[in-house]
Order: C-alpha cells, then sequence, then structure tokens
C-alpha cells in the first residue's frame, strides 16, 4: 500500500495514516479541525510521532493547534503518545475513560505488563510513554458529549476488547470512530478481523457494544486499523461471526490440550488463507502487525479460563 499522510474524509475531518514499523495503513489517527483547535482523535504510539506530524501537515495543520487529544482506549498504539504530546502542547488536554484515566496519569503498571509481552521489542514497536499530568485529563463518561470544532461527539462505553473502551458517534454525519471494538479491516480487503488480546477480553461485554454501535445504525463506521468503511451492517456481521468462530476454536482446541504456540500457529495459517481467499494476500502480514496471532490467542484463552464456569456459551 502507498503511503498517504492524510485523507480528507470531510471538510474538517481527515485519516492520518502513522505509517506504523514502516508499514502504511495498519494504524490510523483522525484529525478534525476548527477555527478554535484542532482534535486528535487517537494519539498513536510513540514510535510514530514523526509519521503524525508529517499527516497533521499534510492536512494543512499545525500541531501546536491540536487543543484535544481523544482515545478510544489506553492500550499503546492507540494512546502511547498522548504524554509527549501532552508535554509540547502546553494547551492541549487529554479525553479518556474513567478506568484508563489512572493508567495514563501513571503508566507503569500499563509499562511493567507490556514489557512482559514485548521485552527487548518495546522501545522498537511503541516508543516512548510518558505519564499525563492528573490536572490535563478529563474522564469522559457513557453518553459525555465533546465538541470538536463544529462536531459534537458523543462517547459511547463499549468494552469487550477492553474495560476501558470508548467509541465516538458523530450523528450529523452518522460515523462511529469504533477503535478495536469494531475489529481490523485493512486496505480495500471486507475481511474483518476481531483484535482479542489480553487482559480483559469480555465476549459477552462485545457482543452487547456491537449492539449498541448497530442501534446508531450508522452509515460509515471510522476505524484505527484502518480507515472509513461504508458497509457496517455487512462489516459487523462478519466482526461478530468471526468473533464467535475463534472462542469456539479456541476452546475446541484448549479441551484437546493443544498449546498455545500451536494454536497461534494454526490461527495464523488459517487466517493467511481468509485473506488470500479475500483478494487480499499481500495484506496478511499487515494484518498480523495490527492484531498478532500470538495476542489473539493469548486473550481468548485467558478468556475462556477465567470466566465463570456458569457463563453461557458463545
Amino acid at each position: 500500500m502507498q503511503l498517504f499522510p492524510a485523507r480528507q474524509l470531510a471538510g474538517d475531518l481527515w485519516c492520518l495514516d502513522l505509517d506504523f514499523q514502516g508499514r502504511p495503513g495498519v494504524v490510523a489517527a483522525y484529525l478534525i479541525t476548527g477555527p478554535d483547535g484542532h482534535t486528535l482523535l487517537e494519539t498513536g504510539p510513540g514510535s510514530t510521532l514523526e509519521a503524525l506530524e508529517r499527516g497533521v501537515a499534510a492536512a494543512g495543520a499545525r500541531m501546536e493547534e491540536i487543543t484535544q487529544l481523544v482515545v478510544t482506549h489506553i492500550h499503546l498504539d492507540h494512546a502511547g503518545a498522548a504524554g509527549s504530546l501532552l508535554r509540547r502542547l502546553p494547551e492541549a488536554r487529554l479525553f479518556v475513560h474513567p478506568l484508563g484515566a489512572p493508567h495514563m496519569i501513571d503508566p507503569s503498571r500499563l509499562l511493567a505488563s507490556a514489557t512482559r509481552i514485548y521485552a527487548e521489542r518495546m522501545q522498537t514497536l511503541w516508543g516512548a510513554f510518558e505519564p499525563c499530568p492528573a490536572e490535563r485529563v478529563t474522564t469522559l463518561d457513557d453518553g459525555a458529549q465533546l465538541a470538536c470544532g463544529a462536531r459534537t461527539l458523543v462517547a459511547l462505553h463499549t468494552p469487550g476488547h477492553a474495560s476501558h473502551h470508548i467509541a465516538f458517534h458523530h450523528a450529523d454525519e452518522g460515523t462511529v470512530f469504533v477503535g478495536d471494538v469494531g475489529g481490523v479491516r485493512l486496505s480495500d480487503a471486507s475481511y474483518v478481523r476481531p483484535p482479542t488480546p489480553p487482559p480483559d477480553i469480555d465476549i459477552e461485554a462485545w457482543h452487547r457494544s456491537i449492539a449498541a454501535i448497530r442501534a446508531l445504525a450508522p452509515r460509515t463506521l471510522d476505524l484505527t486499523h484502518f480507515g472509513r468503511f461504508h458497509d457496517p451492517e455487512r462489516h459487523l456481521d462478519e466482526l461478530t461471526l468471526r468473533l464467535d468462530a475463534w472462542v469456539k476454536w479456541t476452546a475446541e482446541r484448549l479441551a484437546r490440550g493443544d498449546t498455545p504456540a500451536a494454536m497461534t500457529t494454526a490461527l495464523r495459517t488459517a487466517s493467511e488463507v481468509e485473506i488470500q481467499d479475500d483478494g487480499h494476500a499481500d495484506e496478511a502480514d499487515a494484518y498480523e502487525l495490527a492484531t498478532p496471532s500470538g495476542m489473539t490467542v493469548d486473550g481468548l484463552v485467558r478468556y475462556l479460563t477465567r470466566r465463570p464456569k456458569s457463563a453461557t456459551p458463545i
């Protein structure tokens, strides 16, 4: 895929390509411009700050004009650069889920957990994750309204991928910024992949969140991974079907004693076949970069082994 630092989706809305690990079309941020300051929805990780600057400039804006940082959740690929940006942008504030705010203010536990997973790759993948000053962090309750230039975004608490996840609805345009609860879909593929990393995947909550997004009857979905799609019903159908299929598949593999390593290899191979069948074999590595098979397996195994025995099967 060719890198386009910024794609204009509306007069005041731009999709910025953060060129994650040198791969276009994997991680996006969204810039909403306004006469009194701009809003950045998703900051990306610290490792993509230079690409973010290029995207903002390509949109005809200046970094110093950004006054609001909004994140769907606190995972490193969505919120990792927030602290660095607040240090650089003294007028900016961060808007985040109440459960995520403490970890943005003091990210020590978040970083310790991530370091156990990524080890020596932490800096290369994610760059710096700086603390956010508490006085510049604002939490968003479910249903909260946030003015972004001429737009008003409504925060929709959407757990499932993470307990601290928010989707943002812009009713006038009929779009929802879905973060990761809306899945991963790259390029112009139809293939939708559910990202299920540890530690707090909740499939039942994810179903409710998808239903809440459907109830908004959106005309488009704006994905962090990656871009705008115009078939929300089909997209959400496929996300739901694959999410449930992977839960069932993982449960069956656990029951027969497969190791996480064996499951990871099998899932990645099966996914590559599906992506190839969708006509996008060249995107298989990008999907793996956006949501690695090993993380998918680890999250589903944790969910299945920790949920109550009385829980209704998916």
